[in-house]
């Protein structure tokens, strides 16, 4: 009886993904290496380099995450990708690795070797252009980094669900559906809020306002109200990624 994970079957997987679509991802991260290279020189500006990383690894690691699974819905395709001898949950953890972790190790790799290119070019230039160098102290702080991983983390898993669920133009309509979502919640907020204060005169209670100020300021800056909000991104991705698993293996069956 075969195993439901094997590491052979994972690297088969991996020469096969390569082979159908490394020369398009090839040609992708070559634009990104000249774009890391070029475009904060031309922005002239030292602290624009990373903002640019940070745009580079969110639209197009989204991008990347929601067409990752666009084989499954044509029905050639989809039929060829499921009789690949390989486990649902393999295809799962493969795809799952190249959004999760290849996409932003390479996107990182991308944005050194791209800025130390373009300083290179840089000693090249003549005197004149002014052509400017970007500070490197700059790429290797730890901090930011680690701050964008729980965004990176929940943004992959809610299109990482938008690639199984939506056949045509999953990024768009992934986006959309965010939107969507965000703006149903305010309108119930809003709602809520006006049932709650209809009756009451705030005008006429002085002390109310900056009682409330006071409480939310309070609730804002607490380590309670932070450590719900990291639980809750917690179970809401695995959450999604258990949907994003289930979709999966509905589609196959």
């Amino acid at each position: 009886m075969n195993p439901i994970f094997s590491f052979h079957r994972i690297k088969l997987l991996v020469i096969r993904y390569l082979a159908e679509s490394g020369r398009r991802d090839l040609i992708t991260l070559f634009a990104f290496l000249f774009t890391f290279a070029f475009l904060p020189r031309i922005m002239d500006s030292q602290s624009g380099s990373f903002p640019l990383f940070c745009l580079v690894l969110f639209i197009g690691g989204m991008r990347f995450t929601a067409r990752i699974f666009h084989d499954i819905h044509p029905p050639g395709s989809g039929m060829h990708f499921f009789h690949i001898p390989s486990s649902r949950l393999e295809k799962f953890i493969l795809n799952g690795g190249f959004t999760l972790l290849f996409y932003p190790i390479v996107c990182f790799l991308l944005y050194v070797g791209g800025t130390l290119f373009g300083n290179f070019i840089g000693l090249l230039m003549p005197s004149f252009l002014n052509y400017p160098i970007v500070d490197l102290s700059s790429i290797f702080q730890v901090e930011p980094y680690v701050k964008m991983i729980p965004y990176y983390i929940c943004c992959h898993a809610v299109f990482f669900l938008g690639s199984l669920f939506f056949k045509k133009h999953p990024t768009t309509k992934t986006f959309v559906s965010i939107i969507a979502i965000c703006f149903a919640i305010s309108t119930v907020q809003m709602i809520l809020v006006n049932l709650l204060w209809s009756g009451i005169e705030i005008e006429s209670m002085n002390a109310l306002p900056q009682k409330i100020v006071q409480l939310v300021e309070s609730v804002v800056d607490s380590s309670l109200l932070k450590n719900v909000q990291i639980l809750s991104n917690i179970l809401l991705t695995m959450f999604l990624w258990v949907v994003s698993y289930l979709k999966l293996k509905e589609k196959q069956v």
